[in-house]
């Protein structure tokens, strides 16, 4: 029985915390486990994909972090798992510099899964590597020295490692992407346009028709879960017409509206975020938030990415999910969702996803930290049982900010013609 120390803290609200949300307590959570922040609950699935995926009989992996000594760690485990998205970045110097120190002291491999490089572009790698070049290095080489190894989200991280001199680090995508089996495909037929329903993700101020965001649902991850589950919020922040002004002339009519037509969902499990997109009948997803992209492909559904920056952007490149890439140096215009849908071709994802999946999956046979993947997801499977969508904490105030726009009509459709959205 191999033994897996995954060193992230148990229990932590938006990560590892993988049984069922109590919605009750949710923001109270959030206050005293975060400081009032909602967490990002995307990082959720990237983690939940990798433990699923060595879930088997013939492994355990038990959660532990710097109230565990190194000493501890060399005795009783046999590897450490170090789930990392971003640590390539100059926000985690300090974080490198203090794992690098850590690492040093551990004698069983280290196995860092799906890191990659944080940058607004493909045109900023040179200075990155300049700003982070001996904290990375270090970091790298403490991982190495236990006799461990890297998998790479894409090539751009690749050619981040190449450029610090480390050349054979493996380039295996994102875990989550895998957590439902190598069968997984994306059908190109399309639903005829009075069936067509979309879901949004990222930001309201996408690229596309008011029109359509009007009739999106919009899947958040962390941006407006006080907005949805903060009974509080609403109580220090009154709604009124001056506040709802105050928000329009910032520009976010569209959440305005879409708030008070109950059109912002935030899931914290997995299970129900999938489930949504089925039990809607949502035809397509489009938006700027990597897993906002992944959870409706592990639902069936077909995504599109507005790739913003280098770590969206080497993903879909990576999996071959259609996308659209923003480099900030055009303005791009989408005439239509539906169009949009239309133009969506999953043939090159599905043509690839096994090939990517054994490799996946042969780089964890490599590194002994299993003897097969798990296909059948523990998680979802625990969790599916009676399914609930959560009922948000605010929908009185939703009401509120409902009548206050039928109230004022003719301003906040002259403000919303006025701001573009």
């Amino acid at each position: 029985m191999k033994r897996i120390l995954v060193y992230y803290p148990p229990n932590k609200l938006g990560m590892s915390d993988l049984d069922k949300t109590d919605y009750s307590i949710l923001s109270e959570r959030v206050k005293n486990e975060l400081n009032g922040k909602f967490p990002n609950f995307g990082n959720k699935v990237w983690l939940q994909g990798i433990l699923s995926e060595i879930s088997n009989p013939d492994c355990i992996y038990e959660f532990g972090y710097d109230n565990i000594s190194e000493d501890y760690i060399n005795q009783n485990y046999d590897c450490v798992l170090l789930p990392l998205a971003n640590c390539f970045h100059t926000g985690w110097i300090q974080y490198m510099e203090k794992r690098s120190s850590y690492i040093e002291k551990i004698k069983i491999p280290v196995y860092v899964i799906a890191c990659g490089v944080q940058a607004k572009s493909y045109d900023d790698l040179t200075d990155l590597v300049e700003s982070v070049k001996e904290p990375a290095t270090r970091f790298i080489k403490s991982v190495y020295n236990t006799g461990g190894e890297f998998a790479l989200r894409g090539y751009f991280t690749a050619e981040f490692f190449e450029r610090l001199g480390f050349r054979n680090a493996v380039v295996t995508g994102c875990p989550s992407i895998y957590q439902m089996g190598r069968n997984l495909k994306i059908t190109n037929q399309k639903v005829p346009e009075n069936q067509f329903r979309s879901a949004i993700n990222g930001t309201f101020k996408l690229p596309i028709p008011d029109k359509d965001i009007k009739k999106s649902d919009f899947v958040c991850q962390d941006v407006y879960g006080k907005f949805l589950y903060d009974p509080d919020y609403f109580k220090e922040n009154p709604i009124d017409f001056r506040r709802i002004l105050k928000l329009i002339k910032r520009g976010d009519y569209a959440f305005v509206r879409a708030l008070a037509n109950r059109k912002i969902h935030l899931f914290a499990d997995t299970q129900q975020w999938m489930s949504f997109y089925v039990e809607n009948n949502i035809s397509f997803s489009f938006g700027s938030r990597i897993h906002g992209t992944i959870m409706p492909i592990l639902s069936g559904v077909p995504s599109l990415c507005y790739s913003c920056d280098a770590r969206t952007r080497e993903m879909v490149e990576f999996f071959d999910i259609p996308g659209i890439i923003n480099t900030g140096k055009e303005k791009i215009k989408i005439q239509s969702l539906y169009d949009l849908y239309c133009m969506t071709d999953y043939g090159k994802f599905n043509a690839g996803f096994q090939k990517r999946f054994d490799a996946f999956e042969a780089f964890l046979l490599k590194c002994g930290i299993v003897s097969k993947i798990n296909q059948e997801n523990t998680f979802m499977k625990k969790n599916a049982d009676g399914i609930t969508f959560p009922k948000k904490s605010n929908e009185f105030y939703f009401d509120k900010i409902q009548k206050e726009i039928k109230k004022h009509g003719i301003l906040f459709n002259g403000l919303n013609a006025w701001y573009g959205n």
